[in-house]
């Protein structure tokens, strides 16, 4: 039953590390191909994405971490910090990064039906992208943490 739960825990940090990093790369580089129409298709796969991989993914991550300390009775300083980190990130990711998702999504639609893209619209996915590189740097550093298992 344990290696069951670690390769579902590793296999869920696969799809949400690799959305996170993956998801600001494919949406800058659909959206430069065309004009607002391909902005709008491109945010919306973002959505898509999140739904299929990142929301999955944290669910999972977070359900068979606990389930593993709790078999394992693992403790120390760096499961601490990568427990702490973990939950950071979900604030993280739901205030900041899902809130400019969804302004980012709402100007691109705008824009798409109007054949303008706004000022803001550019913006807003420029902060929906910052935001988006900083969630998964904390993610790789919460990898990094229980990889090495510093202390």
């Amino acid at each position: 039953m344990e290696w069951l739960m670690k390769v579902l825990h590793i296999l869920a940090v696969v799809g949400l590390l690799g959305n996170l990093l993956m998801a600001p790369f494919w949406r800058k580089r659909l959206a430069a191909v065309g004009g607002v129409q391909a902005r709008a298709v491109a945010n919306r796969s973002v959505r898509v994405a999140d739904l299929i991989f990142t929301l999955p993914g944290w669910v999972v991550v977070l359900a068979t971490g606990i389930m593993l300390i709790i078999y394992r009775g693992v403790h120390g300083g760096w499961l601490h910090l990568s427990l702490l980190l973990f939950l950071g990130w979900l604030i993280f990711w739901h205030v900041l990064v899902l809130r400019a998702r969804k302004a980012m999504l709402t100007q691109a639609e705008e824009a798409a039906s109007g054949g303008q893209a706004p000022a803001e619209l550019v913006q807003h996915e420029r902060q929906w992208q910052q935001w988006s590189y900083i969630s998964a740097g904390i993610v790789v550093l919460i990898l990094i943490l229980m990889v090495t298992r510093p202390f």
